[in-house]
């Protein structure tokens, strides 16, 4: 008969516990808490990319604008003077000054604009591949920025674009210079 208590006691207590929902939402958080933030880490890191390309974009058209009037000219502004330039209006990008690399081409044409690849085989950019030319008074004007962006976080390695699991951000714009007298 106290084996049958016994058995009895256990089988309610069994019972009892499947049916108790005490901490049935932590169990439930758990589960849905790695999705949660994997997406959110996401969201978020592709906000800051998008914010970053942006200012970038409007950094490189200021740049333009100092050498389509030909004040970087008269000025003898330099590469690093340049990049500095560009740096000195950028938001969201650390090391920038470091980190960017510009290109900037002449072309006799707006048919002749081309985009060469700056970039070698492991997806690093190769300085060898880079110019700068700022031209004179009515020259077609090609200028890139370009920034390898590391991913911070683990989640977002959708986001990458690169080769090396790195998301290279872009901006050029093209213009011919005003005849600007020096």
């Amino acid at each position: 008969m106290r084996q049958f208590f016994s058995k009895l006691k256990i089988t309610l207590a069994k019972r009892r516990f499947a049916r108790d929902a005490k901490g049935s939402v932590a169990v439930e958080f758990a589960l849905t808490a790695i999705p949660f933030f994997t997406l959110l880490f996401a969201i978020m890191e592709a906000g800051i990319i998008f914010f970053a390309t942006a200012t970038l974009d409007q950094s490189v058209n200021d740049a333009g604008r100092l050498i389509r009037t030909g004040q970087a000219q008269t000025a003898n502004t330099t590469k690093a003077q340049l990049t500095q330039t560009i740096c000195d209006n950028v938001v969201m990008i650390s090391g920038c000054a470091n980190n960017l690399k510009i290109d900037v081409r002449v072309y006799s044409n707006f048919s002749s604009v081309t985009f060469p690849t700056v970039l070698d085989n492991t997806g690093a950019i190769k300085d060898a591949n880079l110019a700068f030319n700022m031209g004179v008074a009515g020259d077609i004007i090609l200028i890139r920025a370009f920034y390898v962006w590391t991913i911070s976080s683990p989640f977002s390695t959708g986001l990458a674009n690169n080769t090396a699991g790195t998301r290279l951000i872009q901006s050029s714009v093209a213009f011919r210079n005003e005849p600007y007298t020096s």
